[in-house]
């Protein structure tokens, strides 16, 4: 049984580098990624599920693997959060992560191997050796604690017909192809997106706050990779890649929203790009103000005001209501093709 022990001061020193850090969010204890010592507190009666994006899977597949990683600094915050995990008890997710490996296919590893070494870095390696790597007292798991076992392709995780990647994927098509449309101000593309988004997907909060932050040029934000090049194979890379990021955020908000009351799921990221969406839809229904501190002038708000009485809530159409899961998907499965042949015409 390993057994984690903090002395002197290393308890503050791990709160407060966690809340410098701000990777770990929850729309009611950590909405802007922070955690105070009541809603510590509050946490140790609760299960707790915290689902890691791909950027905290792999620096811990790593250091499974090789003892380390390449960055001194990427250790010490993987470490930290590690540590941070085994301190709140908390169940740990990289099922998501899982299904980005196989079903872009375009990672070295496969899924069930990536899966072994993340379990083998979060159950087997004992944990002072990770507050060790945490605190700089060691730069290296030793080898004995690494994984030896031969990876076996027993599963592949696929996510290819899964509705709510398809529909991510379909909105950030929408919004490259808008990001290439120069003849519209960044407030028009929005207003083009937001109504294509609610005529023809179900909305998600954190895909309207990301095209509200993309379209108004919010520094550090990150548009989909390749969206403005002539080289088709990156731009629908980089359209799939963000769509990933999207649909960690999507899925997870499904699951706070039905969360017991002994339950609570957390969400971690070491993305800039997603930790700005976080902190601009939490708490519940904070994307409305968001949206309206992004476009700042009255007329802009007008506007704004009259798509979504028109567009959304009681007056809006939903799509896909009462249809099939076949037909949902298939119907996505069009709009994507289609987007990805305009995208096609304006290069060639």
């Amino acid at each position: 049984m390993s057994i984690l022990l903090f002395e002197d001061d290393e308890l503050d020193i791990m709160i407060d580098t966690i809340n410098m850090l701000q990777m770990c969010y929850h729309p009611n204890y950590a909405p802007n990624g922070k955690f105070t010592s009541r809603n510590i507190f509050e946490l140790t009666s609760k299960e707790i599920t915290v689902i890691l994006d791909k950027n905290l899977v792999s620096p811990i597949c790593e250091i499974a693997r090789t003892g380390k990683t390449k960055d001194l600094l990427r250790l010490q915050k993987t470490a930290m959060f590690v540590i941070w995990l085994k301190y709140i008890n908390a169940r740990v997710s990289c099922g998501i992560g899982l299904l980005e490996n196989d079903t872009s296919g375009l990672c070295s590893v496969s899924g069930e191997e990536e899966r072994k070494l993340f379990l083998h870095g979060m159950d087997n390696i004992p944990d002072v050796f990770w507050k060790g790597l945490a605190f700089g007292y060691i730069e290296c798991i030793p080898p004995q604690f690494t994984y030896k076992a031969l990876a076996i392709d027993e599963k592949t995780y696929d996510y290819t017909d899964n509705f709510l990647f398809l529909s991510n994927e379909a909105a950030m098509i929408k919004i490259v192809q808008l990001i290439r449309t120069a003849d519209l101000s960044g407030f028009n593309k929005f207003l083009t997106f937001l109504k294509w988004y609610a005529d023809n997907l179900d909305v998600a909060e954190s895909v309207i706050v990301y095209a509200a932050m993309i379209f108004s040029n919010v520094p550090n934000i990150a548009m989909p990779k390749g969206a403005k090049s002539q080289n088709y194979d990156k731009i629908t890379y980089g359209i799939k890649n963000q769509a990933w990021d999207l649909t960690y955020i999507t899925t997870w908000s499904m699951m706070y929203s039905n969360e017991t009351d002994n339950q609570c799921f957390m969400f971690a990221t070491d993305d800039i790009t997603q930790k700005f969406i976080l902190a601009n839809i939490l708490p519940q229904g904070e994307w409305i103000n968001a949206v309206a501190s992004t476009f700042k002038t009255k007329t802009e708000h007008q506007e704004l005001e009259k798509l979504l009485n028109d567009n959304f809530g009681k007056n809006r159409i939903r799509p896909f209501i009462n249809m099939p899961d076949g037909a949902k998907i298939q119907i996505v499965r069009n709009l994507i093709c289609n987007g990805y042949k305009e995208i096609k015409d304006t290069i060639l």
